[in-house]
């Protein structure tokens, strides 16, 4: 049965809002167990499995969602399957003859074998959680994604505190990832197990998996790029500012970065697996035109917020987090915009599945991470890591903007949304902005906290009076997700 999306929406994102919740409220813990070069190191770690991942499965869990047949969708899983094993098995050999050829366990060859290991579990691992979200999405089983989503933050949170106590910083970090999504896995396969019936793998076989591997071509054709240079941007990021600034530039960076950026995996978390079977059964004008009103809400309601923490930053970070951190909350100020922008649109990449038009994202991504990359590499060399930061920031708004207008003419959405979705977020931003540049000189904190709450009301309601935001949560909230996906 049909179900209102703003309910699948806010299950998922209460869900997972919990669990960001409880990874934020921990880094003052986590500031005074692990140093920001350890943290550094740990977010190459979850870069790398990011890297991976996308190898290992080509991307073809994304169309798992897609076919009609069932039939189809497990020969999906089962190339996913194949293909990360295959991957994963090819690390941990590699990983036992680095471990072979290591003189003791210490040292940065140690690092390396640890960090190897982590990789090959994580990567098998990670595939089948891909496979299993996707079969959720298909059967509509949106709140076993949101159980999932905050298991693995409580999960991840509890097993790395606990192992940094008997074990070394970065050993505790990785490890404690792969345990959480062990723990993830459990919770997206406890209703898919609930429906198998007898002889549901029968029709799996190599010819079913060359058969889907040649319908859905696309997805390694263009998905794989795209995906990679998504991965390799971070990773790569990290690395050139690492070597231009350090490791504890980078762990500040990532932890600035994880922050800012919480609220897109939130969103994306709840609204990506809901938009994508919206955007699988929908036309055109009626997903651009539910895009566009999503966006456009979803920037009006979190800009204050994000103004706010914005100015905050500095001395909230600083209070809050150990001496060794200090200087983190510049970071937080300059990526805050372009963790806006991101958080309003973030789920619009699954309009290019949908829509067969990959080669387009492949072609923005592949462009942002080529220019992204080379103006921290050459910037890190001849300014501070705080003015590269703000230059990836600054470049990072002008992309994600680009990003929201590509998608609507590549998939020929109507472009009279996304022009009233533009003109109302400058809008809106101009007023954030300058009056949250005044509260910001008011004494007590608290004040100021009461002063940003009062002017985030005063613009939902301009928005609501004098944009058309009440007419367009009406349309949300009458926004529908059931029925079969299309091939």
């Amino acid at each position: 049965m049909a179900s209102r999306v703003v309910s699948r929406a806010a299950v998922l994102g209460a869900l997972t809002a919990a669990g960001q919740f409880i990874i934020v409220a921990t880094l003052p813990t986590y500031s005074r167990l692990f140093d920001p070069g350890r943290y550094g190191e740990y977010v190459v770690f979850v870069g790398t499995v990011g890297v991976v991942s996308v190898l290992a499965g080509l991307r073809y869990d994304s169309a798992i969602v897609l076919p009609r047949d069932d039939r189809m969708a497990r020969a999906l899983s089962a190339l996913v399957m194949v293909i990360a094993l295959a991957v994963a098995t090819a690390i941990g050999v590699a990983a036992l003859a680095l471990q072979s050829l290591a003189p003791s366990p210490s040292g940065a060859l140690g690092f390396e074998v640890s960090f190897a290991y982590g990789l090959t579990v994580a990567t098998a691992m990670s595939a089948l959680q891909r496979c299993l979200t996707s079969w959720c999405v298909r059967s509509s089983a949106f709140l076993a994604i949101g159980v999932g989503q905050f298991v693995f933050a409580l999960t991840a949170v509890v097993a790395q505190l606990s192992l940094v106590r008997v074990t070394a910083q970065l050993p505790a970090l990785i490890y404690g990832y792969v345990w959480a999504l062990g723990f993830q896995i459990i919770c997206l396969a406890a209703p898919m197990l609930a429906r198998l019936r007898p002889g549901w793998a029968r029709a799996v076989t190599w010819r079913s998996m060359r058969m889907a591997a040649r319908k859905y071509r696309r997805f390694p054709t263009y998905m794989v790029g795209y995906a990679l240079a998504s991965s390799a941007r971070d990773r790569l990021i990290q690395i050139v500012l690492g070597i231009g600034a350090g490791a504890d530039a980078v762990g500040r960076f990532g932890l600035g970065y994880r922050v800012a950026f919480a609220p897109n995996s939130l969103i994306y978390s709840a609204v990506s697996p809901i938009f994508f079977g919206i955007a699988s059964r929908g036309s055109r004008v009626g997903v651009g035109g539910f895009a566009a009103n999503l966006a456009e809400t979803t920037f009006i309601v979190l800009l204050v917020p994000y103004v706010a923490f914005a100015m905050e930053a500095p001395a909230v970070t600083d209070q809050l987090l150990s001496v060794r951190w200090h200087g983190t909350g510049v970071y937080l100020q300059a990526l805050a915009g372009p963790a806006l922008l991101l958080a309003a649109t973030c789920w619009m990449d699954r309009a290019f599945d949908s829509f067969r038009r990959q080669n387009a994202a492949f072609l923005l991504e592949a462009s942002f991470t080529l220019a992204s990359v080379t103006l921290v590499a050459v910037l890190s060399r001849l300014v501070d890591p705080v003015s590269v930061a703000w230059a990836f920031g600054t470049l990072g708004m002008i992309y994600y903007w680009t990003y929201f207008l590509v998608t609507f003419v590549a998939c020929e959405f109507p472009l009279a949304e996304f022009r009233h979705a533009c003109v109302t977020g400058a809008l809106a931003a101009a007023a954030a902005l300058s009056l949250g540049a005044l509260v910001h000189q008011l004494p007590a904190l608290g004040v100021r906290l009461a002063a940003y709450a009062l002017l985030m009301l005063v613009i939902i309601v301009c928005w609501a009076r004098f944009r058309q935001g009440a007419e367009r949560l009406r349309l949300l909230l009458q926004v529908r997700v059931g029925g079969e996906a299309r091939s």
